[in-house]
């Protein structure tokens, strides 16, 4: 009798576990950008809507988590060096309201000229929001991919965001 009440418990327990698993595959979905540059992946809840070859935004119509992510030209054709972003978002920073840089740093597995910010700062509206960046440079292009949220919503989901950020995968360097 004792062996089959834990027999019984294993099977419980490996369904649980099996069920769980596929429940949190599920929960998420994979974008792949249209022309095979990148991929990440985004709570399978959340609505996707091209903006064009070149840009993709992915939101939830009743929260205010938003995705966005673009390859766009890079004005100046010379080497790729995260510093030159990084410049760009202490320039970014002095033009906004009650901005407060809360992290920096490099996505982990991701070579190449890359980096991440993520800040809270006051919108035109007042609203506070925080926002993770994370930009990868080509030689001619360069990725941004942007996670937004109310302050509040950036606490509360922040294992979320973190899953999303550390998805990003680039599949064609050169972002061609």
């Amino acid at each position: 009798m004792i062996a089959i009440g834990r027999l019984l418990t294993l099977c419980l327990c490996l369904t649980f576990f099996f069920a769980e698993s596929s429940f949190s595959q599920k929960a998420f979905k994979q974008y792949t950008d249209g022309a095979g540059r990148f991929t990440f992946e985004y709570p399978s809840t959340m609505t996707v809507k091209n903006q064009g070859p070149d840009e993709v935004k992915i939101y939830h119509p009743a929260a205010t988590l938003r995705i966005s992510a673009f390859v766009q030209d890079r004005p100046k054709k010379s080497p790729p060096k995260a510093e030159a972003v990084a410049d760009l978002f202490e320039k970014l920073k002095q033009e906004m309201k009650d901005c407060t840089v809360i992290e920096q740093g490099k996505l982990a597995g991701l070579d190449g000229a890359q980096g991440y910010n993520i800040y809270s700062f006051r919108d035109h509206r007042g609203m506070e929001l925080v926002q993770l960046v994370q930009y990868f440079i080509a030689e001619d292009r360069v990725l941004q991919m942007i996670i937004s949220d109310r302050t509040e919503g950036f606490k509360n989901l922040e294992k979320v965001i973190r899953k999303i950020h550390n998805s990003l995968k680039i599949l064609n360097p050169k972002l061609k």
